[in-house]
């Protein structure tokens, strides 16, 4: 086989590899995502408390108003 085969980026040696600073990464990027997900977790709620909020308000100013 041909020597054709170019790496992307060269291989690092080992002992510079900071690994304290990958796991704090981690944990920062595995937070944020939990954090995401459960600020998420509610939207369809608000939306229909939010639609019915609506409906029953347009209903109510019918009845009274109109």
């Amino acid at each position: 086989m041909p020597d054709d085969y170019h790496q992307l980026m060269p291989r690092r040696n080992p002992e510079d590899i900071d690994l304290a600073a990958i796991k704090a990464d981690l944990e920062f990027l595995i937070e944020r995502g939990e954090r995401f997900r459960k600020e998420q977790a509610l939207k369809p709620l608000y939306t229909m408390v939010g639609s019915a909020a609506i409906i029953a308000w347009i209903e109510l100013f019918r009845r009274v108003c109109l």
